[in-house]
């Protein structure tokens, strides 16, 4: 995620953006005036008002254009398994046969431990 204040073409000019697809914030983290799209180095989309929208294409990205996460990154894996429910039996977004991500598992249980206690 990048947080800029300028044009689709000033992004690309100005900020080292990544192969993988990145949601690109317009204006403040916590008040986002728009979002933008970008794989490959280039923006694809935007900018566009409403960051659901933005969060949206960016899991769907992943899944059109076939990309596997990124290594280091759980946030993608919790929202695919946790908040959408959606675990595959194969591919790169298939659950994984040694374990989840600790990080993912912990932090889903805590959730539903959190859920049983309210």
């Amino acid at each position: 995620m990048l947080e800029v204040d300028t044009s689709a073409a000033n992004v690309v000019n100005t900020a080292a953006l990544p192969i993988t697809p990145c949601l690109i914030i317009q204006g403040d983290a916590m008040k986002p005036s728009g979002w933008m799209l970008s794989t490959e180095g280039q923006v694809v989309m935007g900018p566009h008002p409403f960051l659901l929208h933005g969060v949206a294409a960016l899991f769907s990205s992943y899944y059109v254009f076939n990309f596997k996460y990124p290594v280091g990154s759980c946030t993608l894996e919790f929202i695919q398994r946790c908040f959408l429910g959606i675990n595959p039996e194969k591919g790169s977004k298939a659950k994984k046969r040694s374990s989840i991500n600790p990080h993912v598992s912990t932090l889903h249980r805590k959730l539903i431990d959190l859920e049983w206690s309210a």
